[in-house]
């Protein structure tokens, strides 16, 4: 029975693996498309569409030549413009034989499409299960805070220091940033305290104040409020929690993620991916800063469909797909050869100078760049899988 179970389980995580796949596949769809639509407006030759590499699986050929393709390996794609990577290329409608402007829409495009995705993933995501704020729920008649905390009212800080998830100042961070700078220490005879036993290790509770800022029907207020601050035998902090009576069950309120109103939304849905994409690139500057810091979060392909599948089989990938798809956005859009960001530099460069670079200098430079790119992330996802799992 137990080896069925496990086979079961098994074959369900692969499921959730294939999730994963098809998830970042539509997402690399989504930046191909980008690429094929501008081409298409501004009048540019395209030989190809792909999704995936290797040998192919499925094509279709259109009257104008066109061949939309699905192939094997499900690691990316591709659009395939006429004389692309080639010098000496006389057609007009060749990609290099077109007007830089025109070429740098068409490079920025599949970055603008990703992040256009994140913005219908944030929608989504805020409307359905909302992010960063907090919603005080079911507030009993029991409860210290009753007169001070109403089941509605949606936290947006803590002492005055607003939620900020770009900052990692998530609620829960705020409350402990709280209690460790106004009551670090239990100072109190533990003996009087509610005290529990986890692990074989003793815990006490003491009450500490909290100042809660708070939206109520439209309106900005602070409050005082109550939350446990937990310490171990030593009277060092230990956490926090939701207060408790004597038998030690919950006498306080709920917390849940508070889900914004459509209008809300579709307010935020803009801002909330340009936050995301801030936060990327604040990731990248720490890694150039301080690499190290950040090895440990650090992840490839493979880790980053490990990661997926885990959010899937927990219910939770809508939280990834507007981080994913601002990523996807930020990344192609930095100048690292082989990436379109590379590619719209050397455009620019062409442009200012009014003539194009050799061909086979930017073809080398692309090709070292994404050996360089792809020895990095196998080298990141070995690492990570070796020392981090």
């Amino acid at each position: 029975m137990s080896c069925l179970l496990s086979f079961a389980s098994t074959m369900k995580y692969v499921g959730y693996i294939v999730i994963a796949i098809l998830v970042l596949l539509f997402m690399v769809m989504i930046h191909e498309l980008g690429h094929y639509v501008a081409g298409k407006i501004l009048k540019f030759k395209i030989n190809e569409f792909s999704i995936g590499f290797g040998p192919k699986i499925l094509q279709k050929t259109k009257k104008n030549g066109e061949k939309f393709t699905l192939r094997l390996l499900p690691l990316g794609g591709y659009c395939a413009f006429e004389g692309e990577d080639e010098a000496g290329n006389e057609s007009k409608e060749a990609f290099n034989n077109l007007k830089p402007w025109k070429r740098l829409i068409v490079l920025f495009a599949g970055a603008f499409f990703n992040f256009l995705s994140a913005i219908i993933f944030s929608f989504i995501l805020l409307i359905s299960m909302g992010y960063d704020l907090v919603e005080i729920k079911d507030v009993k008649t029991t409860s210290i805070n009753y007169e001070v905390l109403q089941s509605g009212d949606v936290v947006y800080g803590v002492d005055g220091v607003k939620i900020d998830f770009v900052n990692d100042k998530y609620f829960g961070v705020l409350i402990e940033d709280s209690i460790l700078k106004n009551h670090p220490k239990n100072d109190g005879n533990l003996e009087d305290q509610y005290s529990y036993t986890d692990n074989g290790k003793t815990y006490y509770m003491n009450t500490r104040d909290i100042k809660f800022n708070i939206r109520r029907n439209g309106k900005h207020i602070t409050v005082d409020g109550y939350i446990n601050a937990i310490y171990n035998d030593k009277g060092e902090y230990a956490g926090w929690s939701l207060l408790k009576d004597e038998k030690g069950e919950d006498k306080e309120f709920s917390l849940g993620t508070y889900r914004y109103t459509f209008l809300e939304s579709l307010a935020q849905s803009v801002p909330f991916s340009f936050k995301w994409a801030w936060k990327v690139l604040k990731v990248f500057g720490q890694l150039i800063v301080n690499p190290s810091s950040l090895l440990p979060s650090l992840g490839g392909p493979v880790t980053t469909i490990k990661v997926m599948a885990d959010t899937t089989g927990s219910g939770y990938l809508l939280l990834l797909l507007p981080a994913i798809a601002a990523n996807l956005a930020v990344f192609n859009l930095l100048p690292i050869p082989a990436l379109d960001g590379c590619q719209m530099i050397f455009v620019i460069i062409e442009w200012i100078r009014k003539k194009p670079i050799n061909r086979k200098v930017i073809n080398a430079i692309n090709n070292i760049g994404l050996l360089v790119l792809l020895g990095l992330v196998v080298i990141i996802d070995v690492t990570h899988f070796i020392f981090f799992r």
